[in-house]
């Protein structure tokens, strides 16, 4: 007996198969939007405490950061556009906009500034008033949350869910 055609239970099979297959194949591309805005800003910040590291802030007003940008040495302002702006290189094309919002972070209390030990401070150096407790910022992109935590005196940044 010659066969000429699928039975149903052969297509059955192979459809059944091919879903699987879409299935994963799918589920490894999905977009990590949140973890790449979230590892930007840990690097942003880890960034700001290494330039403040050993950095004397005789006079922190008029100090600006030497590659002609306008952010002060040892501090970064944890704003969405602000981190977006300092994301974009003039030489090249290559620019980083952050997708996600930032809670925790509204007026004065988006600057965070690090001192010449990597401590942080709140705000400014003029007040010099170290962090006495953890500061956290709510990373959340289309309802998934994380939260970026930097211990006070150590500067120390913490990702968690």
């Amino acid at each position: 007996m010659i066969k000429q055609a699928f039975s149903l239970i052969e297509l059955i099979f192979a459809i059944i198969i091919i879903g699987i297959m879409a299935q994963v194949g799918s589920s490894t591309f999905k977009p990590r939007t949140l973890d790449n805005d979230v590892e930007f800003i840990v690097a942003k910040i880890k960034e700001t405490q290494f330039l403040g590291i050993g950095y004397e802030h005789y006079s922190f007003k008029d100090d600006k950061y030497d590659d002609g940008g306008s952010s002060v040495v040892g501090c970064i302002d944890l704003t969405p556009n602000s981190l977006s702006e300092s994301a974009t290189d003039k030489n090249t094309t290559v620019s980083y906009k952050i997708k996600s919002t930032i809670d925790g972070v509204n007026g004065v209390s988006s600057l965070l500034c690090f001192d010449s030990k990597g401590r942080p401070h709140e705000d400014s150096f003029e007040l010099s008033t170290l962090y006495s407790e953890k500061k956290s910022f709510t990373i959340e992109y289309r309802g998934k949350k994380k939260i970026i935590t930097i211990e006070p005196i150590t500067g120390y940044v913490i990702i968690s869910k």
